[in-house]
């Protein structure tokens, strides 16, 4: 049988108590199975979940339509948030975009946003943070392009913009962020937790970043890198 892991065979090691016959890679050292009848275990899964959550599918709903348990479904969308890296800025990105996007966690009360950047010329994302709306939060983003030597940054009227960009740097006026404030249309619909009307909400910080990792990673023409 060859490995689920490292592609590589694997050898008979005795049957589990269902009579199951169980296999050993002694090359990644795990433990596994021909077939298995718990459907969360099946590579599948993984390849479908990331799937789910770029069409707008509730964690609820990855559940119901995989047969899988709920924590089931949020550990392991954790676990492929945790494997993806994020690029460093392309060189010949020298315009970027910054905009918020606004949320909530746990309940409407509890105001979140969600700060990022595309590329002018491609019309990519390329950073994004997840915060209060606050000088704290945005500069995070924005010191990570100033020191990419990203040459202009296209914002909103902000005030908080004001005191983190350079102004030889920092362009602010109308109608120069209307693709970002587009791609915010894509991203209230693709997620379903970004949705303004909804109760499919985030409940902690980590999932939101998670599904954001992830959508930016698995939607066609983004550049997060999976690992």
């Amino acid at each position: 049988m060859e490995c689920k892991f490292c592609k590589k065979k694997c050898q008979k090691a005795g049957r589990q108590k269902n009579g199951i016959q169980k296999y050993y890679c002694k090359y990644c050292e795990k433990y596994q199975q021909g077939a298995y009848t718990y459907n969360a275990c099946n590579a599948v899964t993984m390849e479908l979940l990331p799937k789910l959550v770029c069409e707008s599918v509730s964690i609820r709903g990855m559940a119901r339509v995989m047969k899988i348990a709920l924590s089931t479904v949020v550990k392991k969308l954790k676990y492929i948030a945790d494997k993806i890296i994020k690029p460093p800025i392309p060189a010949n990105c020298k315009e970027v975009e910054l905009d918020e996007l606004r949320t909530y966690i746990g309940r409407k009360e509890n105001q979140y946003w969600v700060a990022y950047a595309i590329c002018s010329q491609t019309k990519k994302p390329i950073d994004f943070v997840v915060g209060k709306r606050s000088k704290q939060t945005l500069a995070t983003i924005v010191n990570t392009l100033l020191l990419s030597k990203v040459e202009k940054i296209r914002t909103d009227k902000l005030n908080i913009y004001r005191g983190l960009i350079p102004h030889n740097q920092h362009i602010s006026e109308a109608y120069n962020i209307n693709h970002i404030e587009r791609n915010n249309l894509n991203l209230r619909t693709h997620l379903k937790r970004l949705s303004r009307r909804t109760i499919c909400f985030s409940r902690s910080v980590t999932m939101l970043a998670a599904c954001l990792k992830i959508y930016f990673s698995f939607s066609e023409g983004y550049i997060y890198h999976r690992i």
